[in-house]
């Protein structure tokens, strides 16, 4: 929800000084990361100076870079490129097999390369002019009209609006576009609190209505519409943007579907929402010693009554950002602690120990970072295959011991025929602080990680890649607290590149009918808008390169698929773990680095791709409902769709 522009003349100089603090510390945060990242590059750096090709690449670089910058070149230099990759790891033979199946998928129109065709997407708001150009117009009126005669249900709408001196006459521009819907079944409520506003509302449903914030024309008429099919829906909700103080539309919310785990990040049901009466009031209304978190505190306790809750996708509400005062940086710090206070007390009364805090934010929605406590300390058995690349995995193994709070884990190296010396020498001289178990057939990710499985004692199975680097010591309980509660089946990381930029943000399932890890070539921190890669959210899979599973739900599920021999074995591990009711789980707050693409390449196997392709088929044709159909299935950089397919 948007603030009131104003919160009162008078400042008391220690809420400013407790506002100012809590930004002073997010800032810190930041930079922190940032010198982290800095000091990896340089590692980084002497990694690759220590290679054969290192000074080749160095001479070869301004063509590359010029290559790059070409479009019909980029393809022929990424095409080479993976060509030279093969070679060296599969033989000049394969590079044949390997590549004929892109080419063919390139011909038939598909993006021959899993990580998008431009690793710099457009700004967001160019892309989000160019959508509402192709996707924004309303729906005829004529035809809503003609829908709305056939509505089998026609709920009155309860729309609760606040009204102040200060906000009285943003409220009369808000209410004009109530008055503009499509559908007229509904009654606005005004009061100086959103309880009394409730205490007025007869309708069968609620809605939410902030002073300056606009409705679309279509508003109510898409939700109701969707109570058509599903009567017996509780909660309807939508998408999102804002408007400039020129008007503008800009930085939409195209949102997943119900994620009670983004709801404990923040707020995004409520524009627009509506909301089952009766149920609100089972919930205990709205309550005003709720103080800013009345709405928020009651979706909270709504939602843990009721799971028949359905999204359209659509934007139907537009929030008007609060002017850039000292009384908005207040009035956004006094909800900041209300909101925490309605987590902490959620948590409570889900018997769940934990603890919220906001997160740094100058604009757009107020988000957090709520943590569970460990309930338990089970041991962690970390499994990770290899083969050669000593310094990666010295990287690797050398960070998990100096920067792991959590100290209840084992090592499970499993080697793939290392052959290089210094590979050899090094795995042998790892003695007690690793298991080392030996794997002498060809390579197969599957396999090599159930044989892992195989040799672990652990009550939690951690999967790592032999490419990774850890950065924050409290990863490994990042994972846990997830993966120690009963609905949860697996917990992936958020992985950057050296350079800083997003490698894994959860991953899509249905990108270019595969997947691919969400949010890739995105800076890995933004300061003051958040965005989902920076909130604890579910997903439909993460990345098996850091991917912690129960191993109860592991057995269950009978493990990796060993018909998955490079590709994909992940994302179907997943899959079968949300078949089994299980949820998966993204926390930005386990966080490494991933090196990808040092010890093996990135492009797809055709055996893999169509092994997976007919096993989900009919997932993928329904789409990835942590995903959003405004979002392109071509690219895997969170683009929005900006074309009619």
């Amino acid at each position: 929800m948007s603030e009131p522009t104003t919160v009162g003349p008078r400042h008391d100089p220690r809420e400013v000084e407790a506002s100012l603090r809590d930004e002073v510390e997010s800032l810190a945060r930041i930079v922190d990361q940032q010198e982290r990242t800095i000091a990896s590059l340089n590692r980084e750096v002497d990694l690759h100076a220590r290679g054969i090709g290192w000074r080749l690449q160095r001479r070869l670089a301004p063509l590359g870079a010029w290559m790059l910058r070409v479009p019909i070149a980029r393809q022929i230099y990424r095409t080479f490129y993976r060509a030279l990759e093969i070679w060296v790891d599969e033989g000049f033979l394969k590079i044949f097999s390997r590549t004929g199946h892109k080419v063919g998928l390139a011909l038939r129109g598909r993006n021959p390369l899993v990580e998008g065709y431009d690793r710099r997407p457009p700004p967001i708001d160019d892309q989000y002019a160019q959508w509402i150009t192709v996707h924004g117009a309303p729906p005829d009126a004529s035809a809503m009209q003609a829908a709305i005669a056939s509505f089998r249900v026609r709920p009155l709408v309860s729309v609760l609006a606040q009204v102040s001196d200060e906000t009285a006459t943003a409220l009369q521009i808000s209410i004009a576009t109530l008055e503009a819907q499509s559908y007229t079944q509904w009654e606005v409520c005004v009061a100086p609190s959103w309880a009394e506003a409730f205490r007025q509302a007869k309708g069968d449903y609620i809605a939410f209505l902030e002073a300056g914030d606009s409705l679309a024309p279509e508003a109510l008429f898409e939700l109701v519409a969707r109570l058509q099919s599903e009567p017996a829906l509780d909660v309807v909700y939508s998408d999102e943007d804002w408007l400039s103080e020129s008007g503008r539309r800009e930085d939409p919310l195209f949102k997943p579907d119900w994620d009670a785990d983004l709801l404990l990040s923040t707020n995004y049901l409520s524009r627009l929402g509506i909301f089952r009466r009766q149920l609100v009031s089972e919930a205990g209304g709205l309550q005003t010693s709720s103080g800013h978190a009345e709405v928020y505190g009651l979706l909270l306790r709504l939602t843990e009554r009721t799971a028949r809750i359905a999204h359209v996708p659509k934007v139907l509400y537009h929030a008007r950002r609060p002017a850039a005062t000292a009384d908005a940086v207040l009035a956004r710090h006094a909800a900041n602690r209300d909101e925490v206070r309605a987590i902490d007390e959620a948590l409570r009364r889900r018997g769940r120990p934990g603890h919220a805090q906001a997160v740094f934010t100058r604009g757009g929605s107020r988000c957090y970072e709520t943590r569970f406590e460990l309930t338990q300390r089970p041991l962690v058995s970390i499994v990770i295959p290899t083969r050669d690349k000593r310094a990666l995995l010295q990287t690797t193994l050398e960070s998990i011991w100096a920067r792991t709070e959590y100290h209840r884990y084992e090592i499970i190296v499993v080697d793939n025929q290392s052959t290089e010396p210094d590979a050899v020498q090094f795995l042998a001289s790892l003695g007690s602080r690793c298991q080392v178990h030996q794997w002498t057939k060809p390579f197969n990710y599957s396999a090599l990680n159930n044989f892992g499985v195989s040799h672990a004692r652990g009550e939690q199975l951690l999967f790592l890649n032999n490419d990774v680097e850890v950065i924050r010591p409290d990863w490994l309980l990042a994972l846990l607290e997830h993966a120690q509660r009963p609905e949860v089946g697996a917990v992936g990381a958020k992985l950057l590149y050296a350079d800083g930029r997003i490698q894994h943000a959860g991953v899509v399932v249905g990108i270019n009918r595969a997947a691919a890890n969400a949010f890739r070539s995105w800076p890995g921190e933004t300061i003051g808008h958040p965005r989902l890669a920076d909130l604890t959210r579910n997903c439909s899979a993460v990345t098996g390169a850091c991917m912690m599973v129960p191993r109860r739900v592991f057995e269950e599920v009978g493990g990796f698929d060993e018909d998955l021999r490079v590709v994909l074995n992940d994302v179907d591990l997943c899959l079968k773990i949300r078949q089994r009711g299980h949820l998966v789980v993204y926390t930005p707050h386990a966080l490494l680095y991933h090196y990808e693409g040092s010890s093996r390449g990135r492009l797809h196997p055709p055996p893999d791709e169509k092994v997976f392709q007919e096993r989900w088929h009919d997932f993928l044709d329904r789409g990835d409902p942590y995903y959003n159909p405004n979002l392109s299935y071509k690219h895997d950089d969170w683009r929005i769709k900006t074309d009619l397919g």
